[in-house]
């Protein structure tokens, strides 16, 4: 984890606008954004973005935790009313039964099984009964059907919807499918007239074979 750390920490001050100022950035956000609204319709309870790097979620949220010192102080600069936690992701400083819903994008994909299962059992300590765990991770299904072959740690697991059913302690409520279309490969003028379509078919039949998977788990 110090690795992914020091990596995140060194691109702090530009991450923003490296990674979702621009068309492509824009097309996974709007799609993320758009499936959030509809999980987090009211925003009741306590609400907390794990992994919260910069921010770019915590409007939806009242907690913020990193194990990053220099994404949680960006993310300060924009939310000063919102109380931040720098902790690894299996071992937060918050009390059992505490939270109500936990939101967590463009994380899981960084570890590895065994830390998947470490963090999904700190997030049913902290969670209360029938509460839930939201994240995303990219689809085994999609990855197999390309060939996809591993360089580093660097975005490196995938799960598939059934993967996740084996998990004990939760129950899936909900799945969504994300980025259905290989965008990067798309002219930036025509990507966002491509959304809604993209959008239809990521939930589609087809689901399993998006980019990624966003997944609901409700505490048993």
């Amino acid at each position: 984890m110090n690795e992914i750390v020091q990596y995140y920490n060194d691109l702090a001050s530009t991450y923003d606008q490296d990674r979702f100022d621009n068309s492509y950035g824009n097309f996974i956000d709007s799609q993320e954004r758009k499936i959030l609204d509809k999980l987090l319709i009211d925003k009741k309870g306590q609400i907390l973005d794990l992994a919260c790097g910069t921010g770019r979620l915590l409007n939806y949220a009242s907690i913020g935790v990193d194990a990053s010192a220099q994404m949680i102080a960006v993310a300060k600069r924009k939310f000063p009313e919102k109380t931040f936690l720098q902790n690894e992701a299996d071992a937060i400083l918050l009390a059992d039964n505490s939270i109500d819903t936990i939101i967590s994008f463009h994380f899981f994909m960084h570890l590895d099984p065994n830390k998947i299962d470490q963090v999904l059992e700190e997030s049913n300590r902290i969670l209360k009964k029938e509460g839930r765990i939201i994240f995303d991770i990219p689809s085994r299904k999609r990855r197999n059907l390309l060939g996809y072959k591993k360089a580093n740690w660097h975005g490196a697991s995938s799960l598939s919807i059934a993967d996740v059913k084996s998990d004990p302690n939760f129950i899936i409520k909900r799945t969504y499918g994300l980025l259905f279309f290989p965008i990067h490969r798309f002219p930036d003028l025509c990507r966002k007239f491509l959304l809604p379509l993209d959008s239809f078919l990521a939930n589609s039949f087809l689901k399993e074979y998006s980019s990624y998977l966003i997944i609901e788990l409700e505490k048993k």
